[in-house]
This record gives C-alpha cells, structure tokens and sequence, in this order.
C-alpha cells in the first residue's frame, strides 16, 4: 500500500456518505474517489483553423477572452479542489473530462493554485469532434500509473460523415491493481431523442466491445465506464447495450453496476433543461469493483456533487447546474453540468 495514501474511520466516512455500502465499525478502510466532470465548452481563446471554435474568440459571439478564460479555469479548479474531500483529503485520485479543446487547457487546469499540489497528470488524445472538444483525463500519480492511452471512434449511424467525440481509454495501475477507466462523451440529442437514439446506441455497442476486450486479457481488471451519455440510466443504450443492473446486491458477474440510476429514479440529476432534469453524467462498474471482503479497491458510494455554490440564484436557471453561458449570454459560472463521482474502499491491514 502506497504510504501517501489516505485512510478513515468507520465512524467518519458513514457521517460523510449516504447511502454507502456497509463497512466493518471495527476496521479502518483506506478511502479513495474517482469521478467525471462535463466542464462546459473548455477552451483557449485562440482560433483553431482545423476546429469549428470561432465562436470561443474574443471575436466571436461569446466574447470568449482571456479574462473570462482564466476565470474559467480558477472556477473549475475550485470544483476539483473541493470534490470528494469530505471523503478522503486527497479529493479525487481520478477525473474524466469533457467538452475540452486540448491538451493545454487541461494543463492550465491542473497548475491552478487550488490544485497544483495534488500534482495532477493529463491524458489527453485529439479527436475528430467537428467542435474541436474531446473526452480528457486528469490523475493523481500516488495512486494511478498509466501505462497505456488510446482512443476509439465511434461512427454515427444516422451521419456516417458527420464527426463526433472519440471514447478515450486509459489503462493503469491503481494502487498495484489494474484498472482501465472509459472516458465518453456520447453523440447529442440533435434532431430529437427518437431520430438520434441508434447513435447514442451505436457508441455504447463500441464502448461495451472495448471494456470486453480488456477482461478478455485480465478478467481481474477494474472498469470504470464514465462520461456524459445524453441519455439516462434508464435508456436503451445504457441498459440494452452496456447491460447494466441497479441493485448491488444481485452482483451479475456480466454486467455493469450502475448506481445512477438508483439516484435517477429518486429525481435525482446532473443537468436540467426546461424545468426537468436528466442525470447523462454516470459511471457504471464492472464485477471486479463489487464489494466483497474489500481486500481490493471497491465499490463504496455515489456522489452527484452538486453543492449550493454550483447551482444558479437568480432568473430562468435559479436552481440549475451555474454554468458559464445561457445561450449566448455570458453568466460567469462553473458549468451546465454537475460533476459526479464514487467513493471506493480498501480495508487497512
């Protein structure tokens, strides 16, 4: 066990977390987080000849410049600076990102004063997203070490031509145990929930077939499948096409825990648009991350971080996700999405 690593009480992580898993009250766990956050259009100010960004210039629509960039930036870090740390004082060991331009914004991120000590690393591979914005990775080296990154296209079924976010994978070691993380950022609702559905599907069909191939190799590996799905855990391309269950206690050794949805039928969500709201940020867990004699990292609590300071006061959007702009009007806020994350446990010997 790294040395770094934090621990808890019993008595301190069931005061933090509701509706967690049970732990031993005589034992200590050593507790860690891993989430995805959609950061809301995250990009520098520059024009992209190869990306359609023009309208995130200082020219464009949004008067997007340097002050409301690095503004931007420092709101974000405070968000990850504050996340998970009522649970383990490391914060998250593990974000996925999206809606990102590149790399370097990432790394202007991870260097703001709020976060800088974690020394947060960045995983991030260019994509063919005609918006210039990809799935990103950000990791805290005393607990994750990378060893692999790669991305995989998805071809939408209703415009083969048209083109979208990559599904990017990171495989590692967390903590001396494998764990590959899928980070995703599924094709919009454009066009309708119906008529857009078979593209929502066809990018589940692709992330199911990678998280398939990495057990194939090692069934011991741990999967995290995380990202903005534009859909919810109730959804065909959630349930049919990555198979998931909602009940931990049924562990189904071929499917995938998501405890999303739990948190969806309770009306609980990450994002609302015309007075309802929809929870398309999930993670979901394959059997190796089910608890059991916690030995190795595993599954503990779900979180929907969504603190007052991250939810708008005022107008149309009093209550929802304070995000950045409400149409083209600059409101100076974190984001329209609510980050997420999940606690995971290890018992201290």
């Amino acid at each position: 066990m790294n040395t770094k690593l934090k621990y808890l009480s019993f008595l301190l992580v069931f005061t933090c977390i509701l509706n967690a898993q049970k732990l031993d009250k005589k034992k200590n766990y050593f507790i860690s987080a891993i989430g995805f956050y959609n950061v809301e259009n995250l990009y520098d100010t520059l024009n992209d000849v190869w990306k359609n960004d023009e309208e995130f210039t200082p020219s464009g629509k949004n008067a997007w410049n340097g002050e409301r960039y690095w503004t931007k930036i420092d709101r974000l870090a405070e968000v990850i600076s504050k996340m998970a740390t009522d649970a383990t004082p490391d914060g998250v060991a593990i974000l996925g990102l999206c809606e990102v331009e590149n790399k370097s914004v990432v790394e202007d991120l991870v260097k703001n004063e709020r976060i800088k000590k974690r020394n947060y690393k960045v995983i991030h591979l260019e994509g063919p997203d005609i918006r210039g914005v990809d799935p990103s990775f950000i990791y805290n080296p005393s607990y994750f070490k990378p060893t692999k990154s790669v991305s995989y296209k998805v071809t939408l079924v209703t415009d083969s031509a048209y083109k979208t976010r990559d599904i990017l994978v990171v495989s590692g070691i967390f903590d001396g145990e494998p764990m590959s993380v899928l980070v995703n950022h599924w094709p919009s609702r454009r066009g309708g929930e119906l008529a857009s559905r078979p593209n929502r599907n066809e990018a589940a069909r692709v992330a199911r077939h990678i998280a398939d191939s990495i057990v194939a190799q090692n069934p011991k590996t741990k999967i995290l499948i995380m990202g903005d799905l534009n859909d919810d855990p109730v959804n065909e391309c959630v349930k049919k096409y990555i198979k998931t269950y909602n009940d931990i206690s049924l562990n189904k050794p071929t499917e995938y825990f998501n405890p999303m949805e739990k948190l969806y039928e309770e009306g609980t969500g990450s994002l609302a648009w015309r007075d309802s709201w929809n929870l398309f940020d999930q993670i979901m867990l394959n059997h190796p991350l089910i608890p059991g004699d916690y030995e190795t990292w595993q599954y503990y609590s779900v979180r929907i971080y969504n603190k007052p300071f991250l939810k708008s006061d005022f107008g149309n959007f009093k209550g929802y996700p304070f995000r950045t702009y409400g149409g083209a009007q600059y409101q100076g806020g974190y984001s329209d999405h609510f980050p997420v994350f999940v606690i995971l446990a290890k018992e201290k010997k």
